[in-house]
């Protein structure tokens, strides 16, 4: 069985506008806020509603008219959810031009015909595709293995295991485990990561998410000439999902300005002053210019150039 695990989105609006949201998305299943008195995480106040979901509000360092809210929704909430709530939200807020960013999602995976001990001698083995370093040291978080062989399962029979392919800091990881009795595989993603692929799965009709989601899956770990593997990503293609740095995305942005605002003032000035003029300024600016604020996408720059 297939489902969404966890999410969590920061929205760049007041607390008044994302508790609207809240009863029109989230307040039938999970009922109304309750402010808790205190906050957490940078913000001033957190609202709980049921099963530990929330929204924390009021940014201690937000400057005027510009406060955001962060709404969680942790596992068990998200099981009270239909999980085509979370693609109206975001439709809802990208038709009404509503700034936002998915902090973190995960998808999961219930009922895998393969053991977490099968995934980690995958992980180990020749078939294993990924980036991600291979060697389980405990100087090396990208596989990690966690057992307890004499803890119950929800199920009655003895014995727990997780292993965890990608680090706690990256923004993929994928868990396999089976506390719950049968195996479950959960994909886990953060910030941009979470919130490029969140669009993807979105923009496709629910009874597509689970092959989206595996193909994403693909993209971070793969195993070839695996028969549990083949049966479980079934006819998921691979993922191609490439994601923009933010200091490319800085550059992009710089050079849309550009071009949109400073080029005509540019040319009237350099008409009137010719091109000594016009070096002149670039010579003062540079002067000027608060150069740790650019220091990055300098660097990103003259790397693509070199």
């Amino acid at each position: 069985m297939f489902s969404v695990h966890w999410f969590s989105v920061t929205i760049f609006r007041d607390f008044e506008t994302v508790k609207s949201l809240w009863s029109n998305f989230f307040a039938l299943s999970l009922g109304v806020l309750v402010n808790k008195g205190h906050g957490a995480r940078g913000y001033k106040q957190i609202a709980d509603a049921l099963l530990g979901a929330k929204i924390y509000y009021e940014y201690k360092t937000a400057k005027e008219g510009k406060q955001h809210c962060h709404i969680e929704i942790p596992g068990t909430a998200c099981e009270a959810l239909i999980p085509s709530i979370f693609q109206d939200l975001v439709n809802h807020l990208i038709q009404n031009n509503i700034r936002f960013n998915i902090k973190r999602v995960d998808f999961a995976f219930d009922g895998v015909l393969f053991s977490p001990i099968d995934f980690f001698d995958g992980l180990m083995s020749d078939n294993f595709v990924s980036l991600i370093k291979r060697d389980p040291s405990t100087n090396n978080e990208s596989i990690r293995v966690e057992q307890s062989p004499f803890k119950l399962r929800e199920n009655g029979e003895l014995g727990t295991m997780t292993v965890y392919a990608g680090s706690k800091s990256s923004e993929r990881m994928v868990r396999v485990y089976n506390k719950r009795g049968d195996t479950r595989l959960e994909f886990q993603m953060r910030d941009e990561r979470a919130h490029a692929v969140c669009l993807d799965v979105f923009s496709h009709a629910w009874r597509e998410w689970e092959s989206t989601v595996k193909a994403h899956v693909r993209q971070f770990i793969d195993f070839e000439n695996t028969d549990w593997w083949t049966v479980f990503i079934a006819s998921s293609y691979k993922g191609d999902l490439k994601i923009s740095s933010a200091r490319k995305i800085s550059i992009e942005r710089l050079e849309a300005w550009l071009e949109r605002q400073v080029v005509v003032a540019l040319s009237v000035h350099e008409d009137i002053y010719g091109k000594e003029g016009i070096e002149k300024l670039v010579s003062e600016a540079r002067r000027l210019r608060n150069r740790s604020r650019y220091q990055s996408i300098l660097q990103l720059a003259k790397n693509s150039n070199s």
